[in-house]
């Protein structure tokens, strides 16, 4: 007996230990799988799939994963091995006993089988409360100043403690839904135990089975049915892990850009010629739409919120295919190339400046990863950012937290433009980048943009008319279609929409706070 606890000890260990190994290196494989698709993945996935989604399979659905490849693989072994070899011995003890002890099994599956569609719709149910639950908390954290800022606090605590308590409500429900099954099961299973004792005692007063043969029966009989019982667990194991294999199927299974070129895209025109762009099948965002911009001259959208500037930058980089119709970059269809090729020419600021926890060093050579430290604080010379940064504790090695939480929204934009400096691609697309800074900082920026807008095609997003006044052309756009496009002092003679641009425009400069 101390041989079997040794050896059952033994088999424990190992069997949990090679359990546990394979299954964070099979998910370890299977994260940097998800991350590795999520890489080539265009744009567009990411417009219908938001962040906390996308988190919350890469890091808990994969770890619900673990659960029952760690736990669940060795249950199921045990399962299946276990009753099998109990089955056996008790067709040496009593092969009459041994049929009768099965009675419980066909009520069994049936209750498993009838109640497998609930226990899914519940889970799925589950999951998503709880993915919703964690986007909110995200959420709540992340915009924590905003919220302070307008005294929100116990608005939206008051709306993620109502979306805990759903979900702390739907859990007891599926609590509930899974009891009964469960209950059922054990029910029918001891029927079992309970027939070997009934038949096993008519056996016994009519001699066909010794004493010690109906207890060894009865004590076999009893673990056959707690063995066998695990196999309703199994199946709960069973549907968290094809939930989560669905979950991460929404990264892995999305489709793939084609294989394109790499390499043979050069600077030039840039031309828009009847392109045409349709988002999620609800209407076009860009219809039929032609334009030219010649190289080293400066293009200026300006519309209404929603009117399709942005859309046509993110045409141009690449990020989205048009539906219809072509965009050419030196007369080559940029369809043909990869994203990273076409982001070899392309650099941009953006109104909201996204920055990186790493150092300021590193932030500035996200587009050039190579850059010698010297590029880099020319670089940063250039964008009005170096005197700053280094009155900074370590200098280029700061560490700027999350989104550059420890600098203000005027240092991030020059980190921005550094970067941008660094890079030096031939075509710039700028999205209002003085937006929202201050006039300190407007000053600084405008300078460093008017330097490394030289010798480039610039296409710029712009939102204040005074700021695009000196372009080559600008673009008016309206709901997806350009309405007319020519210099400032072309526009203001022509354009109604133009005029009433300005006249908004130059109310609002007007206004002043007391």
């Amino acid at each position: 007996m101390l041989v079997s606890f040794v050896l059952k000890g033994l088999c424990s260990y190992f069997s949990t230990k090679i359990a546990h190994e394979k299954a964070y290196e099979k998910l370890t494989e299977l994260r940097l799988n998800i991350i590795e698709h999520l890489k080539k993945l265009s744009l567009g996935f990411f417009k219908e799939h938001n962040t906390g989604e996308l988190t919350n399979i890469i890091q808990h659905d994969v770890e619900q994963a673990e659960v029952y490849l760690a736990h669940g693989l060795p249950e199921i072994m045990s399962a299946v091995l276990i009753p099998s070899l109990i089955f056996a011995v008790m067709l040496a003890v009593d092969v009459r006993l041994a049929f009768v002890m099965l009675i419980g099994l066909p009520l069994m599956f049936a209750v498993m089988k009838i109640s497998k569609k609930a226990m899914e719709e519940g889970l799925q149910r589950y999951f998503a409360h709880e993915m919703q639950m964690r986007e909110e908390l995200m959420e709540y954290v992340k915009n924590i100043a905003v919220i302070k800022a307008f005294a929100k606090e116990e608005a939206m605590s008051a709306r993620t403690l109502k979306t805990a308590r759903e979900y702390i409500t739907l859990v007891k429900k599926s609590m509930n839904t899974a009891s009964v099954p469960m209950a059922l099961i054990d029910v029918f299973m001891e029927t079992g135990v309970v027939a070997v004792i009934i038949l096993g005692s008519v056996f016994l007063t009519q001699g066909g089975i010794s004493v010690p043969r109906f207890i060894l029966a009865v004590m076999l009989s009893a673990a056959f049915t707690a063995a066998i019982g695990k196999t309703a667990m199994l199946q709960h194991f069973q549907a968290v892990f094809n939930e989560t294999l669905k979950a991460a199927g929404t990264v892995l299974c999305a489709e793939l850009p084609h294989a394109k070129k790499t390499d043979g895209l050069e600077a030039g025109d840039i031309e828009f010629k009847n392109v045409s762009f349709e988002y999620k099948k609800d209407g076009f965002h860009i219809h039929n739409l032609t334009l030219t911009v010649k190289q080293n001259t400066t293009a200026a959208i300006v519309g209404s919120s929603g009117s399709g500037k942005s859309t046509l930058a993110y045409l141009l980089m690449g990020f989205w295919e048009a539906s219809d119709g072509g965009i050419f970059i030196g007369g080559k269809n940029i369809a043909e190339y990869s994203e990273e090729t076409i982001a070899r020419l392309i650099g941009s600021v953006q109104q909201d400046a996204v920055l990186f926890d790493m150092s300021i060093a590193d932030n500035i050579a996200i587009g050039k990863p190579h850059a010698l430290p010297e590029d880099v604080i020319a670089a940063a010379k250039k964008a009005r950012c170096h005197d700053f940064i280094m009155s900074l504790p370590d200098g280029y090695d700061t560490k700027i937290g999350e989104m550059g939480a420890r600098l203000s929204g005027g240092e991030k934009q020059r980190i921005s433009i550094a970067r941008a400096f660094l890079k030096d691609a031939p075509i710039l697309i700028l999205d209002e980048a003085m937006a929202a800074v201050d006039s300190e900082n407007e000053k600084l920026i405008g300078e460093a943009i008017d330097e490394l807008r030289k010798d480039k095609t610039v296409i710029t997003i712009a939102h204040h008319l005074s700021t695009i006044q000196n372009a080559d052309q600008i673009v008016v756009m309206d709901k997806g279609c350009i309405l007319d496009a020519g210099t400032h002092a072309e526009l203001t003679e022509r354009c109604a929409v133009y005029r009433t641009m300005l006249d908004a425009q130059r109310r609002i400069d007007r206004w002043c706070v007391v």
